[in-house]
């Protein structure tokens, strides 16, 4: 079992997401960095869809009332098993009594700490990943106590680790409003760097803008990764918890990998975008 001594500060138990009910308004979730929560669960011989923790910018302490297989994963945190600094995309080997204890985030924003087995909690809606109203409880909190899985399993996935997730470039295909931009806009979105104003998992606000638009649409489908435009010319990239419906443009939409990059970035850092052609 483990215990939260320090909820952090703002820690969720995620998995790939749930599928299937967005017609009922029912966001996807899962984790925000795909590729690292799977690294993770791929070094402990874990299932891609086991439960695991997902740690945001700073803060969160553990401690192991048994002893476990765990691996971190994703963003560079200061973390510390007991006293002693412990690394990304490893297998570690912690004893009943151990305390796991996260600093701030170095580079990146998102870390994920998995456990042999997984956690075990409660599926809704095929899921374990914790949203508002979903789940029983959205975040963590200090005193909670999760189990492990009692019969993990022994996942031979010859699947690849992938460690670039901190990649300046996020690769997008054309949305199904692209076309309602004008060529001096199309050619800002591939010739400019953006930056981001302030993120959640619900979705990512950029700083910089277009021009004006006065296009809407009647409200339609929107998927993680979606890029709308805004009346104002705001730029907002939906994320894991983002809606399910819209009524702005959709311009553009991120390839998978480059959501996971996203979720990695903070205010303030950089990118650019590439067309995928």
């Amino acid at each position: 079992m483990i215990e939260i001594l320090d909820p952090g500060y703002y820690i969720t138990i995620q998995d790939i997401g749930r599928f299937g009910y967005s017609n009922y308004g029912v966001p996807q979730s899962g984790c925000m960095d795909i590729v690292s929560a799977k690294n993770a669960n791929l070094l402990l011989s874990n299932s891609i869809n086991e439960p695991l923790f997902e740690i945001c910018m700073m803060g969160g302490k553990f401690l192991f009332k048994k002893e476990a297989k765990i691996s971190l994963s994703g963003a560079l945190f200061e973390v510390l098993l007991n006293d002693k600094g412990v690394s990304n995309d490893l297998l570690i080997e912690v004893n009943k009594g151990d305390v796991l204890s996260f600093g701030r985030a170095i580079k990146g924003n998102r870390i994920y700490l998995a456990v042999k087995g997984g956690i075990d909690c409660k599926s809704v809606m095929g899921s374990s990943s914790m949203y508002r109203c979903i789940s029983e409880d959205f975040i963590v909190r200090k005193k909670d106590v999760f189990k492990f899985s009692q019969n993990p399993s022994n996942n031979l996935s010859h699947e690849k680790l992938d460690s670039n997730i901190f990649d300046e470039t996020l690769y997008v295909y054309k949305g199904p409003e692209f076309e309602l931009l004008t060529s001096n806009d199309k050619s800002l979105l591939f010739d400019k760097y953006f930056s981001v104003s302030s993120n959640n998992r619900m979705g990512y606000f950029l700083k910089e803008k277009l021009n004006s638009n006065s296009n809407s649409i009647i409200t339609s489908p929107t998927i993680p990764g979606i890029i709308q435009l805004t009346p104002a010319g705001d730029l907002i990239i939906l994320m894991k918890d983002g809606q399910v419906t819209g009524g702005y443009p959709r311009i553009l939409q991120l390839d998978k990998k480059s959501i996971s990059c996203l979720s990695q970035k903070n205010t303030g850092n950089k990118f650019t975008f590439r067309l995928i052609s």
